[in-house]
């Protein structure tokens, strides 16, 4: 029996899953858009305050 392995998120659009946007991407592991952003400080703040975001609202939605 295995177990199945959970979805893999995207880390530009955060709650979303992978969609394998990326020609040749088999997740956000290899994906060129995450390595693009990652890359590019000003992106990696944009996205980092995007994502903070979503998480603010997530948890108020939760209580």
């Amino acid at each position: 029996m295995t177990t199945p392995r959970p979805d893999a998120l995207c880390p530009i659009r955060p709650g979303e899953p992978c969609t394998l946007c990326f020609p040749g991407a088999d997740g956000p592991a290899n994906c060129g858009l995450v390595y693009l952003v990652q890359d590019d400080e000003e992106l990696k703040a944009a996205v980092n305050a995007q994502r903070a975001e979503f998480n603010r609202k997530a948890r108020l939605a939760r209580a």
